[in-house]
């Protein structure tokens, strides 16, 4: 694999086209996460009707590098406002925005942008070297281990990813019976289909996602005041040592190896990496006091975890076919509409494709480097965008986005309807996240479960028989029993000191 990524990587930087398209896509991505507002989820949402002319390589490519350009973009506002643009930037405004505060915004930006590259590369580097393993191993998945598999993510999604499990459970149960609309796909049977024709094939991807989020965004941006931010922008100097990196390459190390692993785990989540790395650099710190209130090993620790961990979110996406989160769930989005089905399968009859993803990670997390560097002082203005330029903008790409995905113009209606459904569903603390696994897992468990009940008559015994299955099942139910002690035990404190 190592071969192959090297040869993409040679064909992606003679292509000046494919690297200026790729370019355009990462510093999208960090535009769309420096402003308030707006996250990485947005930015592939948005962005994913623009694949449908790309070939597979170059699409998913352009994916991954807004991912990757968003999940870097979070620093400034995190830094800057204390507006974390990503969930995962959180724990960088704990020491980020203290630092700036004291007039070191220029180190604390610095320290953050050369903390994702190395995160991002070391990311990348895990990525390449454990996929194949991972890819090999899920070669001998059928359908009972893919059904306990698929279960598997969608139970530790909803207890992990919710604060409120019942909740958790009727999203993922509202994405799955979304994902039953159309054609059944064992027999062909039409289901809650209305008579309307337009809905046979069911609810197509990209409407029902970029509802979800984008016009659900678009429409709590207006019902919102503006608000009126006000930015240094007298920043000079870089003001990060040799010293400084070299005394926190552990620390990056470290937190790198964090991001990773809780990104291989469903439904965890980058915030969660880098608030796990940044209580782990508190605790190894020989300064822990200073944390929480601009300290550098925080922000190195938090936002190298940050980035590290979209390496750790790509690898149950392109091994199994299972998205970690949102933003994954939309990058099988992007692989649906090229007709490509991520999975071990795709490691064996199109590599070509997975290096080049590898190809476009690297080359996207350079360019975010360069770009960031070279807006140190001027990327902050961005910040002050008013709405009114930005939310019409969304609305006429996202409209044009539905329609273009079919050329039908009930898709436009369904992106409306689901925007409208999104914004009431987190209004009242469902989470979208789960609807949208639930609706993106649907037909992967619909048809193995089917297929693993036809082969038997419809009995359950090999789920417990067979070696992978039976294991899958038991580490689901041993998490689901950790994770419901431990919320029993918090409840029980907080009881007690009430």
């Amino acid at each position: 694999m190592f071969e192959l990524f090297g040869t993409s990587l040679v064909g992606l930087l003679s292509d000046p086209q494919v690297l200026f398209l790729l370019a355009f896509g990462s510093i999208l991505g960090v535009v769309f996460s420096a402003l308030p507002g707006l996250n990485a989820t947005l930015g592939v949402a948005v962005l994913l009707p623009v694949t449908f002319t790309m070939t597979p390589g170059i699409g998913i490519g352009f994916l991954t590098a807004i991912y990757i350009g968003a999940m870097c973009g979070g620093l400034f506002g995190a830094t800057l406002l204390r507006i974390p643009g990503n969930p995962s930037s959180v724990a960088t405004t704990f020491d980020g925005y203290p630092l700036a505060q004291r007039g070191f915004a220029v180190k604390a930006l610095s320290t953050g942008i050369l903390a994702n590259f190395v995160g991002g590369v070391l990311g990348l580097l895990a990525l390449v070297a454990l996929a194949p393993v991972i890819a090999r191993f899920a070669l001998s998945f059928g359908p009972y281990e893919m059904t306990a598999l698929t279960v598997m993510a969608m139970l530790l999604v909803v207890t992990l990813s919710s604060d409120n499990v019942v909740k958790g459970l009727i999203a993922a149960a509202l994405g799955l019976a979304v994902s039953t609309v159309g054609f059944s796909p064992m027999d062909g049977a039409a289901r809650l289909t209305f008579g309307q024709v337009s809905l046979t094939g069911g609810f197509a991807v990209v409407p029902v996602i970029v509802g979800l989020f984008a016009i659900s965004q678009v429409l709590r941006e207006v019902a919102r005041k503006p608000v009126k931010v006000s930015v240094d922008l007298d920043v000079k100097g870089l003001g990060v040592t040799w010293r400084e990196i070299r005394d926190n390459l552990w620390n990056m190390f470290r937190s790198s190896m964090v991001g990773v692993w809780i990104g291989v785990l469903p439904g965890i989540g980058s915030s969660a990496s880098s608030l796990v790395a940044w209580a782990v650099a508190k605790q190894s710190s020989k300064t822990p006091e200073e944390f929480g209130k601009g300290s550098v090993e925080g922000i190195w620790a938090s936002e190298s975890s940050n980035n590290a961990n979209v390496g750790g979110s790509l690898l149950p996406l392109l091994t199994l076919g299972i998205p970690g989160d949102a933003v994954t769930a939309l990058m099988i989005a992007g692989f649906m509409i090229h007709g490509l089905q991520p999975g071990p399968l795709m490691f064996a009859q199109q590599p070509g494709i997975i290096s080049d993803i590898y190809a476009a990670f690297l080359y996207a997390t350079v360019v975010v480097l360069i770009f960031q560097i070279a807006t140190l002082r001027i990327f902050p203005r961005i910040l002050l965008v008013p709405k009114y330029y930005l939310l019409p903008i969304m609305v006429v790409l996202t409209v044009v986005g539905a329609y273009s995905a079919d050329n039908q113009s009930s898709d436009v209606f369904v992106m409306l309807a689901f925007g409208l459904v999104g914004l009431v569903l987190e209004r009242f603390g469902y989470p979208i996240a789960v609807l949208v696994l639930g609706y993106i897992l649907g037909p992967i468990l619909e048809l193995n479960l089917r297929r693993a009940l036809t082969f038997e008559g419809g009995d359950l015994t090999p789920f417990v028989t067979r070696p992978i299955s039976a294991t899958l099942i038991g580490l689901t139910l041993l998490a689901l029993a950790y994770i419901a002690y431990a919320q029993f035990k918090g409840r029980r404190i907080h009881f007690e000191d009430d």
